[in-house]
């Protein structure tokens, strides 16, 4: 049997991934704010080059508890409503993003149906890509 390790961050209660911290102290990776060509990352590209577009048209905040996201990029904080690779028509359309924190993405992730706004959003892009 082990033992459960703590986040090494001052305070913090909750479990420790690897490096010895929790998600929350987790270090996050910005979008970088301008891309380099290289030869095999397109896709990733045309998808940071996405994710600023609506960075810079929406207020940066979780649109389901209406809390700050900052004033950086963080992939984390977008989430495709319906999923890239089940919808790929889909992928890069404004609509299917909305803007969480990155508690709020991992309950999404762990559970599809967990907010109610996701939900209703849901729905409206299986109706307008005619699955259901």
């Amino acid at each position: 049997m082990f033992a459960v390790k703590f986040c090494k961050e001052l305070g913090c209660k909750m479990k420790a991934w690897s490096g010895g911290v929790c998600i929350n102290h987790t270090p996050k990776k910005a979008i970088a704010p301008t891309l380099k060509l290289t030869n095999n990352n397109d896709r990733i590209l045309k998808m940071q080059e996405f994710f600023l577009s609506i960075w810079k048209k929406r207020p940066h905040k979780s649109e389901i508890s209406d809390t700050s996201l900052g004033s950086e990029a963080l992939s984390v904080y977008f989430h495709h409503i319906l999923p890239k690779e089940k919808y790929p028509e889909a992928c890069f359309d404004e609509e299917n993003i909305i803007f969480l924190t990155l508690l709020e993405h991992a309950d999404v992730e762990s559970d599809m149906y967990r907010f109610e706004e996701v939900n209703k959003r849901r729905i409206l892009l299986l109706v307008k890509y005619g699955k259901i």
